[in-house]
């Protein structure tokens, strides 16, 4: 009798560490799933990706005000930084630059890339309109006020910091992530690539997704 009841507390001793593992091994998945969601600038809510899902928001450009949504059709690459960034800003949109000199005219007609500026202080549309014409008439600088670049900014996971300077003649720089997000014909976040991207990947990109394709 001893041994049998012996056995049996064995035995559910045994299956309560089996469960307990399988727990563990479910939260760590799970944790993970999470964590490479927020590395990827994806959220998720209730257990699905927003990935896909169509996002829209207002800025003003040179031209007026200008909605994600009034570039339907197109595709859209993403960069946000600021007219007196000394370095990233420049590098990104000389890339995309370079990745709109490979298309198309027809393929250039239903391209665009929005430079949302951080730094509504200093960068009026007068100053947008003249520094992204450097770069490509297709490149479309745009800002809106504080509120609202922290809500687009929320959106695609991005940071951003304004920090003094007292040693450069600049007063002050925005510290922010760098990255091209790239947005679909119906306005749904496709990809993220880091600031610094070979242009031919970027080229490869915008062709697939005007074509339908889904990399």
């Amino acid at each position: 009798m001893f041994w049998k009841k012996s056995t049996s507390e064995k035995v559910i001793v045994s299956v309560t560490r089996v469960l307990f593992w399988i727990l563990i091994l479910y939260s760590g998945l799970s944790d993970f799933h999470n964590a490479a969601a927020k590395e990827t600038g994806v959220e998720t809510k209730g257990g699905k990706s927003t990935a896909f899902q169509l996002i829209d928001f207002t800025l003003d450009s040179p031209e007026g005000a200008l909605s994600l949504k009034d570039l339907r059709g197109n595709v859209v690459l993403i960069f946000f930084g600021f007219t007196s960034c000394p370095d990233v800003c420049p590098i990104s949109l000389s890339t995309i630059s370079h990745a709109f000199s490979y298309l198309t005219d027809d393929e250039l007609k239903r391209s665009r890339t929005l430079f949302i500026s951080l730094d509504p202080e200093r960068d009026t549309m007068e100053r947008l309109k003249k520094y992204t014409g450097y770069f490509h008439p297709n490149i479309i600088g745009v800002t809106g006020t504080m509120e609202e670049l922290v809500r687009v900014a929320d959106i695609y996971g991005v940071k951003f910091e304004k920090k003094e300077t007292p040693d450069s003649a600049l007063g002050y720089l925005i510290y922010h992530s760098a990255k091209i997000f790239v947005i679909g014909t119906q306005g749904e976040l496709r990809k993220t690539f880091p600031h610094n991207i070979d242009a031919q990947l970027l080229v490869q990109q915008i062709r697939s997704l005007l074509k339908g394709n889904q990399l």
